[in-house]
């Protein structure tokens, strides 16, 4: 049985997630933008 969760702690956690889920992003779009920048510029050896 789970407990009972406090709308403080859920809200925390939601916090924690949405950044989580930020920082992931961010480091897609950089890897995403630097193998198109890769190609764009021929560093590709």
């Amino acid at each position: 049985m789970t407990p009972i969760q406090e709308p403080q702690d859920l809200a925390q956690r939601r916090s924690a997630a949405r950044r989580t889920a930020l920082w992931v992003g961010a480091v897609a779009v950089a890897v995403y933008v630097l193998f198109i920048l890769s190609g764009v510029l021929g560093l590709s050896k």
